[in-house]
């Protein structure tokens, strides 16, 4: 055992050794290659389908149900990725997520009426984006430990260089094919998945110990054998009377067997209830449902999933947003959103570097974001029908979304152990999905209650908003929390002084 207990130390420096290093970059370059293929339809959402929207009679709460349903069926796959991630590794998952994106796109290219966009962009293309993106997330944080936070703002910034070429690439594929053409082109575009798939190669540790788990097993298979063997010994001397002890049991209890039948038939039933409970406590084991003891964790949760429901719901609409508040045509309309593209460049390239200087928590540069994004939408909907005034709110919503692009994905990860982080991320994306289908269309339906964006842009701003205040509030519980175990403690030693 001691030799076993060696070998574990030694392969746990090995594997750490070959963190933050060595291919732990080529996970990064799959990941940004993957980002690239298969973001561009979502980060287009609005410039995309525009028109198709337009000719079809969609309006603005359809728009925002087509949208957020594609994000809930991507977020519900999320309970099930800690499962997934165990059983399958980082490039099965990716190769999978990958073809399902793919023909998702080939079949949107054809949809022409609401069902239909509902069965493939909703269904599909959101089945692909929720098998694909934990398999991206996972990999980045079991490759790094030391420097997460760097090769997360690598991959993070290298993403978005898509958005600055996409929106006046698609405008000339728009202008030349229509919808159904550039969609066609987009899945060809998506098939690069399948090569940043390729480098998402497992982790050795992994092997490693599944190996170790075997060794240890037989181990324990060797002593639990000896220890029969010896027992037998012992138990050939009281066979005898075992015998009789068993006949004059079965007499006994065939003599009472009439009597107890209606115990028998409680304890049956009893059994049952203990089968299903025990159940019911393996799956909220395997699924890590501990996580949602902790009230830190679940303000965190919350407050992202409220405020990831607004931005994104900015973000996919604001072609809708320029067209009509400020008057845009849709060339006007792509070259904002390569602007805005631009600073969000800038704020994943700058803002991690000053807050490694800071040492400010990825919270509160988060919640920076926010109040940004607030800013912004709120200049837009006072003076949004200037042209100077949206080239500069698109800087600031710009500089706010690589701000929050690059730490909304390192919270979770810093706050739980790695361990835990396929559970704690699958439950962010379960509630994620949950709020997105429950909140996500009212923003829509403001718009068409008040018949401008103008009431739906005040509504994102209050969700972000919540999202501050709760975190406000669980940051207050937690201190209060702290001062009171603090005194606690100075009062038993006090009293142990005394």
């Amino acid at each position: 055992m001691r030799r076993l207990r060696r070998l574990i130390d030694t392969i746990d420096r090995m594997a750490l050794d070959k963190t933050d290093r060595g291919w732990a970059w080529a996970i990064v370059v799959g990941v940004t290659v993957i980002n690239l293929a298969v973001l561009p339809i979502q980060q287009c959402f609005g410039l995309i389908f525009a028109e198709r929207f337009s000719s079809l009679g969609i309006t603005a709460t359809q728009t925002s149900l087509i949208l957020h349903l594609n994000g809930t069926i991507t977020c519900s796959l999320g309970l099930i990725s800690g499962p997934m991630m165990k059983k399958f590794t980082f490039r099965q998952v990716a190769y999978f997520g990958s073809l399902t994106i793919v023909l998702g796109i080939c079949i949107t290219a054809f949809a022409v009426s609401l069902p239909t966009l509902i069965i493939t962009f909703c269904i599909i293309i959101g089945i692909g984006q929720g098998i694909i993106f934990p398999a991206t997330t996972l990999s980045l944080n079991t490759y790094f430990r030391k420097k997460r936070n760097v090769a997360m703002g690598f991959s993070i910034t290298m993403t978005g260089l898509g958005p600055i070429v996409m929106p006046l690439l698609i405008d000339v594929l728009l202008e030349n094919y229509a919808t159904t053409g550039t969609l066609l082109i987009l899945a060809g575009i998506a098939t690069h998945s399948f090569i940043g798939a390729s480098l998402l190669r497992p982790f050795e540790k992994q092997r490693e110990i599944i190996l170790i788990d075997k060794t240890t097993n037989i181990l324990k298979e060797e002593k639990n054998w000896r220890k029969t063997e010896a027992s037998c010994a012992d138990n050939e001397a009281n066979l005898q009377d075992d015998i009789v002890q068993c006949r004059l049991l079965n007499e006994e209890d065939a003599e009472k067997g009439r009597q107890s039948s209606h115990h028998l038939k409680n304890s049956k039933a009893k059994v049952n209830k203990n089968e299903k409970i025990s159940f019911l406590n393996k799956i909220a084991t395997n699924l890590d449902l501990d996580l949602l003891h902790d009230s830190c964790y679940v303000a965190i949760v919350l407050g992202m999933s409220i405020s990831l429901v607004a931005e994104t719901n900015f973000n996919a609409m604001i072609p809708f947003v320029l067209a009509e508040l400020a008057s845009l045509d849709r060339t006007s309309i792509a070259t904002v959103m390569s602007i805005q593209a631009a600073a969000d460049i800038t704020g994943r390239l700058c803002v991690p570097l000053l807050a490694q200087k800071t040492g400010w928590k990825c919270r509160n540069l988060y919640v920076i974001s926010l109040l940004g994004s607030i800013l912004g939408r709120t200049i837009l909907s006072t003076w949004g029908d200037s042209y100077v005034i949206v080239i500069g709110v698109s800087l600031i919503v710009g500089l706010a979304k690589g701000t929050k692009a690059v730490f909304q994905a390192l919270i979770i990860p810093d706050y739980v152990p790695l361990e835990r982080l396929p559970s704690a991320s699958g439950i962010l994306m379960v509630c994620n999905g949950i709020l997105s289908i429950s909140v996500g269309p009212i923003i829509g339906l403001v718009h068409d209650l008040t018949d401008s964006y103008v009431g739906a842009l005040y509504f994102t701003s209050l969700l972000s908003f919540f999202c501050i205040f709760l975190w406000f509030i669980s940051g207050l519980w937690t201190l209060g929390n702290i001062l009171r175990l603090t005194k606690q403690n100075s009062e038993e030693n006090s009293h142990q002084n005394v």
